[in-house]
């Protein structure tokens, strides 16, 4: 779920932003994703204080990602995703759905949630932050989502706190960008022995 979590959040990046008005930044943020066809980056999710994942992550436009953790490597071609477990030599296969409720994605913070909040932009220690507070009347169940943006206008931190004080937050650096990443990179052919659930 974590790791899932992990995946939607980045899938924003590539997917376009619809920024509200009166929020320059986000904007910004908008233009810069919608100018790359691709891109890679290091990645650590944190939950509560506690790193829990490290690993790399590869997007191309059209819901196109790998992300690869130390015994986990999660892909998809924008129609179907693949969970592949090292440990247990077993990999899950699924239609890609972008719209699932059971994750979070940058899509879904960008495109659907200024609408039912209230988005806010400042500085803390010299990095521009924008800030989505849900309305009282909105039916969103997190308490505030945190987006540090560096100078490039590229996401380097996203937190999301709970209201039952949970946070949950994703650390990205080392972007490269625009490096015509072949489409081989996002299939999978699980290797020889491997168990395959097929759930498509």
């Amino acid at each position: 779920m974590r790791k899932i979590f992990l995946v939607l959040i980045f899938s924003f990046l590539i997917a376009g932003v619809n920024a509200q008005e009166n929020t320059g930044l986000l904007k910004s943020v908008q233009q810069k994703f919608e100018s790359l066809s691709d891109f890679s980056a290091e990645v650590k999710q944190i939950a509560n204080g506690k790193s829990n994942f490290t690993g790399k992550v590869f997007f191309k436009k059209n819901d196109k990602f790998r992300v690869e953790f130390k015994n986990t490597v999660l892909v998809s071609d924008g129609s179907t995703t693949w969970n592949y477990n090292k440990k247990e030599n077993k990999v899950i296969i699924n239609e890609f759905d972008n719209s699932s409720p059971s994750a979070l994605s940058f899509n879904t913070i960008l495109n659907d949630y200024p609408a039912k909040c209230n988005v806010t932009e400042s500085d803390e220690n010299g990095k521009s932050v924008i800030t989505l507070t849900p309305q009282k009347k909105s039916d969103l169940e997190f308490k505030e989502v945190k987006l540090l943006v560096n100078k490039n206008d590229l996401v380097e931190k996203v937190t999301v706190s709970q209201q039952g004080g949970n946070t949950m937050t994703i650390e990205i650096s080392n972007y490269k960008l625009n490096q015509n990443i072949p489409d081989s990179q996002f299939s999978f052919s699980p290797p020889e022995g491997t168990t395959v659930i097929d759930l498509r």
